[in-house]
């Protein structure tokens, strides 16, 4: 029935092959041009909205045709969960015209609406169609097939969303985390003998590979992690968090954890001294050969600089606190013995803070958790004990050292990624990309915890069969007499004595 009211299908086939020659025919130089007014919108706070003047200009060529053309303008978010448009005005406003000039230059202007939803960067994709209206009324289902005109300039609008500024909440948290911060490293400088680290290099070795390991290899792997598992997503803060939380020197419960494993304690002190150290010029270096790979916009013609100055000034409150600590022992000995007490608690109370007050003070982050943000926080602490561990194993080192490199690689100086993230990168790839360092933290421990609870085992089963060892021996001592002369001895001293007694 259908096939019948639409009548003959080859005169239906021989209006839409006039359609698609004329159209062709009359569209010649239309070209148009897109612009906004503002031209992005990178301060977009979440639950708010905004207004954009959308403006489309044409040369002129074809203007009387224009006016007999439909035109179909969509405008779609690339990411409904960050923007979407809440109003369009559908009515074009037209720019004064000369009717009577086919060749001079107008424009169309279109206001539309959009509202912030959740932090993030996404896009306005803007899309021009036109088609002539030459198919009949009935024929309305086959005008899906638009021919799109030719633009000369973007057709994305840039949105970045962030969150409400003057978070008491959020203020408090940072706040105590630089302090906690600067704290510990005072501790750290406090805790470190000098002499124990210069006597470690006289044998470079150990800290040379740990150096290598830390600086060189972190680095590569977490720019290859967040390369192959976020940046094929086009989840570039999640990349950049990852990225910083890679080249950030190694953390103070390395020094811990080698102590609990049986580690080399004087490597694992050294190396988380240089670490401290370079990360001043490493950190820099390395964020400016790779770390603008994660900086992206949807515009094109939008440049996001590196903060250098806003990093390097963040790391000289990792490397100042140090020096005081360093200096506050060369004027008082007595300080180190009394800080080795306070020392581990405090760090266990510092991954306390940043994990759970860090994620109270940032509920938006419960939102952002995803499997493919989970799996990249995991990746690279645990690769990095694996790195440690066989570059260790490939150059012949002791089991002590394997196990102090593999600690001091893997574990990294979370509290400075996230300190360096918030106060040097603009939002919201600041706010996103802390997200990593806190999940990296969360997952540190686990393979360390499992190493722990082997490695106790092994010592007390050898404890239990020392015992029966002590024993036996004892056994042996008290039948052989007070002499405690083995068999083989008697035997031996058995023919001398009747020699001896024979000759007298």
């Amino acid at each position: 029935m259908a096939m019948m009211r639409r009548g003959c299908p080859f005169l239906f086939l021989l209006r839409l092959l006039s359609q698609v020659v004329i159209s062709v025919a009359t569209s010649k130089g239309l070209t148009f041009s897109i612009t906004f007014n503002p031209p992005y919108v990178h301060d977009l706070v979440t639950g708010e909205s905004a207004v954009v003047r959308m403006t489309l200009n044409n040369d002129g060529h074809n203007k009387s045709h224009l006016a007999t053309i439909s035109k179909a303008i969509v405008l779609k978010s690339m990411n409904e969960e960050i923007v979407s448009i809440s109003s369009k005005d559908e009515d074009w406003l037209y720019s004064q015209l000369d009717p009577n000039d086919s060749n001079s230059p107008f424009h169309y202007q279109k206001n539309f609406t959009m509202r912030g939803n959740f932090l993030g960067k996404t896009a306005i994709c803007v899309r021009l169609s036109v088609a002539d209206d030459l198919l009949e009324p009935g024929d309305a289902d086959y005008k899906e097939l638009p021919r799109e005109c030719t633009l000369k300039s973007k057709n994305m609008f840039d949105v970045w969303v962030i969150q409400q500024r003057g978070r008491v909440v959020n203020h408090i948290f940072l706040s105590t985390l630089v302090l906690l911060i600067v704290i510990a490293n005072v501790l750290m400088g406090c805790e470190l003998d000098l002499n124990l680290v210069l006597e470690t290099l006289k044998k470079p070795i150990p800290p040379l590979i740990g150096f290598c390991t830390q600086f060189i290899a972190m680095p590569l792997l977490a720019y290859s992690i967040a390369t192959i598992v976020f940046m094929s997503e086009g989840l570039h803060s999640f990349a950049l968090g990852l990225f910083v939380c890679g080249c950030a020197p190694g953390g103070g419960a390395s020094n811990y954890w080698t102590l609990l494993l049986d580690g080399d304690l004087p490597v694992s002190i050294t190396m988380t001294f240089l670490s401290t150290t370079a990360a001043l010029v490493l950190m820099p270096a390395w964020m400016w050969a790779l770390g603008s790979h994660f900086l992206r916009s949807y515009d094109a013609g939008y440049q996001i600089k590196m903060p250098y100055a806003k990093i390097i000034s963040s790391l000289f409150t990792l490397f100042i606190p140090l020096m005081i600590g360093i200096m506050l022992t060369r004027w008082r000995p007595t300080i180190q013995t009394k800080v080795r007490k306070v020392m581990r608690p405090f760090l266990i109370f510092v991954l306390v803070f940043l994990v759970c007050f860090g994620a109270a003070a940032n509920l938006y982050m419960f939102k952002l958790l995803t499997w493919t943000a989970l799996l990249g926080g995991l990746l690279l602490p645990w690769c990095g004990f694996t790195v440690g561990c066989f570059a260790s194993l490939f150059t012949r080192q002791s089991p002590k050292v394997v196990t102090a490199v593999a600690i001091e690689t893997g574990i990294q100086n979370t509290g400075i990624a996230i300190m360096l993230l918030k106060f040097s990168f603009p939002e919201p790839d600041s706010d996103i990309s802390a997200l990593i360092p806190v999940i990296c933290a969360s997952f540190t421990p686990i393979p360390l915890l499992v190493m722990v609870m082997v490695h106790e085992t092994i010592k007390y089963i050898k404890k239990r069969r020392q015992p029966s060892l002590q024993d036996t021996e004892a056994t042996k001592k008290l039948n052989y007499g007070e002499r405690m002369i083995p068999p083989a001895e008697l035997i031996i001293r058995k023919p001398e004595e009747d020699v001896s007694v024979a000759a007298l």
